[in-house]
């Protein structure tokens, strides 16, 4: 059973998606980034460039070339809701009897478009909102628990309580018979003999990363590690290991490895490497209750410029950059009118330098060398944002036994009910 009002839809169902992807270290989840339609940010028939907003080759950068290409923002859980045992694209789920969903995902009026909106996936729930608003990414107007509070069940509001599909994500966030839109998408590729598409589940089909392509970390050392969205939808995010030997690890057990944060070093990773340090936000027990319990979140710091509000808690004045004849618009950076970057921004952008659209100019660049990009829904720190990625540094602990392990990354997401996950290989040595 599901808590609200069941639209049923005859047509195609339009959910959006965030598409976020791990970067550093390499993920398993980009092994198609070596198919030559995928290289340089391209992509295939019936995916998505990741790293490219017109889904052409792009310049990615010297940082994201390796990590970045492929795939590895289609692999996802969705349907998934705080406090639920099971995902509603899960067939686990109590609704679906054991079997693939074949009834249209939806969110609740007035965006049933959109998944979790004002809805969640089940009517026991084990919890309810509990992050502090300080540490919302979007609608940070409402009141909580508000009927305008829309997005409550969605993942980023109790973290790590929702379940997932897979710990490594599914392909296309959905079995192909299942009606869910949004850019729910994934493209057949095969890879040197290996066929992946819709459907499958990473951690049962994705082969280890090149050897080349994995790192070696030290024990009690503070490596390195980032990643990058195509489209942004809020929400935080956490590392966790999972020694070799465990494989094929399930999210309980990349739970009992959870990875803190050297908190100083939260950073913003320009495509091309180089750093520029920003103040992070970080969620632990001291904060609100988390899974596990001791863990570390952080915040996805890059805002949302959100220029569709319906159903939300909303002052002020929200133009698009594209809109219908004689109808105002945002094309003109730095113009008088044009309130849509201050108004629509979820909160203060990190770069004081963040103070327009982004646009594909590269003359305002930020100093240094950053390659442009053609995304017309980003500003310089903000937005659908493709310019740079979100960088952290890791703690090894000093405990830790000496071996080969996994990397999981975990993105909730705040603004719908998905759950981004990449895998990836790492070493760890005494």
């Amino acid at each position: 059973m599901i808590r609200g009002v069941v639209i049923v839809l005859a047509a195609w169902v339009g959910c959006l998606s965030a598409h976020n992807s791990l970067v550093i270290p390499t993920p398993r989840n980009s092994v198609d980034g070596s198919v030559p339609a995928m290289q340089h940010g391209g992509t295939v028939p019936g995916g998505l460039s990741c790293t490219c907003s017109d889904d052409q080759s792009c310049p990615m950068g010297a940082a994201r070339e390796v990590g970045g290409a492929g795939q590895p923002c289609l692999w996802w859980s969705q349907g998934c809701s705080i406090g639920c045992d099971y995902c509603m694209t899960d067939p686990r789920h109590p609704d679906n009897g054991g079997k693939i969903p074949t009834k249209p995902i939806t969110g609740n009026p007035p965006h049933a478009d959109k998944a979790g909106f004002r809805k969640s996936y089940c009517n026991n729930s084990k919890t309810k909102s509990v992050l502090p608003k300080e540490y919302w990414t979007l609608n940070i107007h409402a009141e909580e628990g508000a009927e305008d509070d829309s997005y409550q069940y969605n993942p980023w509001r109790a973290p790590g309580t929702a379940p997932v599909v897979d710990p490594c994500g599914q392909a296309g966030g959905k079995y192909k018979i299942t009606p869910m839109g949004g850019a729910s998408v994934f493209g057949t590729v095969n890879v040197s003999g290996l066929v992946l598409e819709m459907g499958d589940l990473g951690s049962k089909v994705l082969p280890p990363t090149h050897p080349s392509k994995v790192p070696t970390w030290k024990v009690g050392s503070t490596p390195r590690v980032a990643w990058g969205m195509r489209f942004n939808h809020g929400g935080g995010y956490q590392y966790r290991l999972c020694p070799i030997e465990k494989w094929p690890c399930s999210e309980k057990d990349f739970q009992e490895m959870p990875l803190d944060f050297v908190r100083d070093a939260h950073a913003i990773m320009w495509n091309n490497g180089s750093l520029y340090p920003i103040k992070g936000k970080f969620v632990d027990d001291s904060v609100c209750p988390v899974v596990p319990q001791g863990s570390t979140w952080a915040r996805n710091p890059i805002p949302r410029i959100h220029t569709d509000n319906v159903g939300m808690a909303y002052v002020g004045k929200c133009y698009p950059q594209t809109a219908p004849a004689g109808q105002p618009t945002c094309r003109q950076e730095g113009a008088p009118w044009c309130w849509a970057k201050d108004d629509c921004q979820q909160f203060p952008s990190p770069c004081p330098f963040d103070d327009g659209w982004y646009m594909g100019n590269a003359t305002h660049m930020p100093e240094g060398n950053f390659l442009p990009d053609s995304n017309k829904h980003e500003g310089w720190c903000s937005g659908d944002w493709t310019l740079g990625m979100v960088s952290d540094e890791v703690i090894i602990p000093k405990s830790i036994k000496p071996g080969q392990y996994v990397l999981s990354w975990r993105m909730d997401c705040e603004e719908t009910a998905q759950i981004w996950q990449n895998c990836a290989d790492v070493n760890i040595e005494a």
